[in-house]
């Protein structure tokens, strides 16, 4: 990402985006997936769709859902991942520009949900539509495009680690 793509990210959280006044941002949730221990301790993350640019899973929260169960779903739809959630609720969240382009875009709220890994699929919904891959988590808060995220990776690592 460049410094000129970092600038209109910026921009674009304070910009309206749908031209309605008043309008609320969308809500999300997400799964930071950790394994091992320590500081040997890797990330999951996924490629979005769009762009392949490094993400952990993430989606809108359903109807009957909260967001540690979107977060859930989420992470086996995107990820093939089998996990739960940690107790405490969301590790924290962050705020980004969701690029829409036929609907116009929109600014997501997204809780991030410390999840802990069961198991790992082999077959899952969007295997074909993106890559999945663990990193040690320097190298993954250095991939990740949204700085809000980036802080969030360091305080759930800061949470394991002290748990």
């Amino acid at each position: 990402m460049t410094a000129f793509d970092r600038i209109r990210q910026l921009l674009d959280l304070f910009r309206n985006p749908d031209g309605h006044a008043g309008r609320k941002p969308k809500r999300q949730a997400a799964a930071a997936v950790f394994r091992g221990s320590g500081d040997g301790r890797e990330l999951l993350l996924i490629t979005s769709r769009d762009t392949g640019r490094w993400i952990v899973p993430k989606g809108w929260i359903e109807k009957g859902e909260d967001g540690a169960a979107a977060a859930i779903r989420e992470t086996w739809e995107e990820a093939g991942l089998i996990g739960e959630v940690l107790p405490g609720g969301p590790v924290g969240h962050y705020r980004y520009v969701k690029q829409r382009p036929r609907r116009g875009d929109a600014i997501c709220d997204v809780d991030v949900y410390l999840v802990r890994l069961i198991e790992e699929g082999s077959n899952w919904p969007e295997k074909g539509q993106r890559r999945r891959k663990w990193f040690p988590v320097a190298t993954a808060i250095g991939l990740v495009g949204e700085e809000g995220l980036k802080d969030v990776i360091r305080d759930g690592f800061l949470y394991l680690k002290a748990a």
